[in-house]
């Protein structure tokens, strides 16, 4: 597997908690998420356009038995979007990794919107901008991976250093939406994310494309 370390991304941020689990001599427990991606065909359909998955790493210390190891979590990230619309769509998938029992992955602990938030600025979703405060507008239940997930939507304002065409306030921000799910699928647990601003209606659109993702090799 070829990783990059993206420090800090999703770092922190929650809804995440494995599969196979690798202790080397010097104590490093290593775990490794399979990729999650759409289809080419539905991201066509949907007008989206972007490059597979990524990898990027997650490394945290963790004390077993009195003892501190390190912990590192391969994961993965893959971006799409509709530039016409400015929607974006993010996937990761990230193992559900635990050692004695314990949850290491430091993405476990935080509330959908602190995860959604960093997911967004540092994955790729709001290029060049930062994400403000969240608030839950609404929820629905999709079917993802063979079960049922839940969408949660949020209301947000996105400041733009350059905002292009993006309809922008009376402060210089882009009203959006955001609509979060994370699924637990095989051992690992995958965070899909979709922005859209406000204006555009293209929730329907990116529920789909959720609908749509695969994952593994």
């Amino acid at each position: 597997m070829n990783r990059r370390r993206l420090l800090g991304a999703i770092a922190a941020s929650g809804a995440i908690a494995a599969a196979g689990c690798l202790s080397g001599e010097d104590g490093t427990y290593e775990f490794d998420a399979e990729p999650a991606r759409v289809p080419d065909a539905a991201l066509s359909e949907a007008g989206y356009e972007g490059e597979g998955p990524q990898a990027f790493e997650v490394e945290r210390t963790f004390e077993v038995g009195g003892i501190e190891r390190r912990v590192s979590a391969a994961s993965w990230v893959a971006s799409y979007r509709n530039p016409e619309r400015a929607a974006s769509l993010l996937v990761a998938s990230t193992p559900n990794a635990t050692v004695a029992g314990r949850s290491v992955n430091p993405l476990v602990g935080a509330d959908d919107a602190d995860l959604l938030r960093r997911l967004l600025e540092r994955g790729g979703g709001v290029d060049g901008g930062s994400v403000g405060d969240l608030e839950e507008v609404g929820t629905e239940t999709r079917p993802i991976l063979g079960g049922e997930a839940t969408v949660t939507t949020f209301a947000t304002e996105i400041r733009f250093e350059n905002a292009g065409d993006a309809p922008i306030d009376a402060e210089g921000n882009v009203p959006a939406l955001v609509h979060v799910a994370t699924v637990q699928h095989d051992g690992d647990v995958l965070v899909i994310a979709g922005i859209h601003p406000r204006a555009v209606e293209e929730g329907e659109t990116q529920g789909a494309l959720m609908e749509a993702v695969e994952h593994g090799e």
